[in-house]
């Protein structure tokens, strides 16, 4: 969450393709008329892009009035046993001739998506309790499959669905990072009355490779720590290390070292064969490796055992001997291998 007192504007970043296709929507929808749905992950910036779309329309010197999803917040008024479809009549006098946001679609129980659907036809209409508000909602990336299964009623999703932006993860708008960071370090800085600190390119680099799963709002969290705790005037690339959650990183299989490309294959055998009775896999696994080392080897000496015994370190008459016995072996379909062949196949 944005807090109140700062400038939402200047925390909109759109240097990557996906964010400024968010800014284009945000203007068109800024128009204060229809409801507009905003979905993402959390952290996101849902509510950033809330606050935007209110500032830059007609209603921007009306109230934000932001929500939860039982309609409870600081700005409207508590009344001892009321329910839902009257704390939300509530919100919407509040957020008169301003935005009145509703968070976490999903969570809003069936009687209070009634009200807030007929608050929203009405509110041009002369009911007198028809209300001049810009209901805005978020939701995360589940709402379709909420709809689907009857948790929201389409009814009331198809208000918004005819504007709905869909706000990036992070991960997605890296080019967006380096910006959004120093813009957040500048912020803390300032909060605290220093000044703020530099940041190295080598520290950006370790930024980007973060993987960021609670999106802006965990770097936000960075960048406050980081202030923080960083009392030079520039931030280097071993202080992002130490606050950065340490995160298990895919490698490429072929960016292993051999000996380690090995006991991954392995381990996603016996992964795949646990359970099953299995009594010689040191056989089939060297088995396995010999066939593809000889073949490869014959083919570099043209054939030549000899010269492939002597590269290969065997007695000649071993390696013919290993070369009959794995040329004996039946050759059977993918169908009729074992299952612990066709694991060590598909590990």
């Amino acid at each position: 969450m944005l807090h109140t007192s700062l400038k939402p504007n200047d925390f909109l970043v759109a240097e990557s393709k996906a964010m400024r296709a968010i800014a284009d929507q945000v203007d068109a929808y800024a128009d204060g008329d229809a409801p507009v749905l905003i979905t993402g992950e959390h952290g996101t910036g849902r509510e950033l892009v809330a606050r935007i779309l209110h500032q830059r329309g007609p209603r921007g010197r009306g109230r934000f009035v932001a929500v939860r999803p039982t309609f409870e917040s600081s700005d409207v008024a508590k009344v001892p046993g009321d329910d839902a479809c009257e704390r939300a009549h509530r919100a919407l006098r509040a957020a008169e001739g301003g935005t009145l946001l509703v968070k976490d679609m999903i969570d809003l129980s069936a009687p209070s998506q009634r009200t807030l659907k007929r608050a929203i036809r009405d509110r041009r209409g002369p009911a007198a309790d028809a209300h001049d508000v810009h209901v805005v909602a978020t939701a995360d990336v589940d709402v379709d499959h909420a709809v689907d299964a009857h948790i929201v009623s389409r009814e009331f999703y198809d208000l918004f669905a005819a504007r709905r932006i869909e706000v990036p993860p992070l991960r997605d708008r890296t080019e967006d990072l380096p910006a959004l960071f120093e813009r957040w370090v500048k912020h803390y800085a300032d909060s605290i009355g220093r000044t703020r600190p530099t940041i190295s390119t080598r520290a950006h680099e370790r930024l980007a490779a973060y993987p960021w799963p609670g999106n802006v709002a965990e770097l936000k969290s960075i960048s406050r720590r980081l202030v923080v705790r960083v009392q030079r005037s520039r931030i280097e690339a071993g202080d992002v290390d130490e606050v950065l959650p340490v995160v298990a990183t895919r490698v490429p299989l072929e960016d292993l070292a051999f000996e380690e490309m090995v006991k991954a294959k392995l381990a996603g055998l016996l992964a795949r064969i646990d359970g099953y009775p299995i009594h010689d896999l040191y056989d089939k696994v060297l088995a396995r490796v010999e066939r593809p080392l000889f073949d490869l080897v014959l083919a570099h000496t043209g054939g030549n055992q000899l010269k492939a015994a002597q590269l290969l370190g065997l007695n000649r008459n071993t390696l013919r001997k290993k070369l009959a016995d794995l040329g004996t072996e039946k050759k059977v379909s993918k169908q009729k291998q074992s299952r612990d062949a066709r694991a060590l196949d598909e590990a």
